[in-house]
């Protein structure tokens, strides 16, 4: 019986050094990234008919943020595996407005979100590089975090009675509202060794970004699509 009971011991202790010599399937990630976003669409918020003539406006793209938590799985020589977690993110862009009066503006509405991202990876070699496809959603943090800034208060403009810049910025804060984002995308990303993960990422808005309420102001209703280049550093824990 002592011989069998050792026997059995060696085996489970076998076993368990096998167990642990496995890679486990089970990652949890830190993310730390930026990149830049555009929305375009607001042009025709603000002047959504052929009132005149004479002007011209540019989308500017601008530099946001992305942090995050996730969970991955991916069995060792597996050419396919997932990833999901929670994120931060900003969308953001600037609406720059020129015309032959000299008279200039800028627009910028810039949006914080939090929110839940779901990616299925595809290893072509099995590990390291992988194409990652999915996509996300999350609340809006800020909806009033538009902000205005112009030349309206220069002298020569005296004669159109403009509002002030900050009067402006106050009805913009208060008539476009910033919305939920749901956005789908993907990428590249490149897993070095057993922790870093390096990944850049295209996500595009499916809902517009801004909504227009009523207002005497003739803002009009017009859908807003954002997009988001993202490239991000992460540190993977095994499990």
């Amino acid at each position: 019986m002592n011989i069998i009971k050792s026997v059995t011991v060696l085996a489970l202790c076998l076993s368990c050094g096998h167990l642990s010599a496995q890679e486990t399937p089970f990652k949890l990630g830190v993310r730390l990234g930026g990149g830049i976003s555009v929305t375009t669409g607001l042009d025709k918020i603000l002047v959504p008919e052929d009132y005149y003539s004479n002007y011209n406006f540019k989308d500017k793209w601008q530099f946001t943020p992305t942090v995050g938590v996730f969970a991955q799985y991916h069995v060792d020589g597996s050419i396919i595996g997932v990833e999901g977690g929670f994120s931060y993110w900003q969308k953001a862009s600037q609406l720059v407005y020129n015309d032959n009066k000299e008279l200039n503006y800028k627009v910028t509405p810039r949006y914080n979100y939090i929110g839940v991202s779901a990616l299925l990876k595809i290893y072509p070699w099995r590990k390291g590089f992988n194409i990652s496809i999915g996509g996300r959603a999350g609340a809006n943090l800020n909806g009033k975090g538009i902000s205005y800034e112009s030349n309206q208060e220069d002298s020569k403009f005296a004669n159109y009675h403009f509002a002030t810049v900050a009067e402006t910025e106050r009805l913009m804060k208060e008539k476009l509202t910033g919305q939920p984002d749901i956005a789908v995308g993907g990428g590249f990303g490149y897993e070095i060794g057993n922790h870093w993960t390096l990944d850049l990422r295209y996500f595009h808005g499916l809902n517009s970004t801004i909504k227009t309420e009523r207002n005497d102001y003739n803002w009009a209703e017009h859908s807003t699509y954002g997009q988001n280049i993202e490239l991000s550093i992460s540190y993977l824990f095994k499990l």
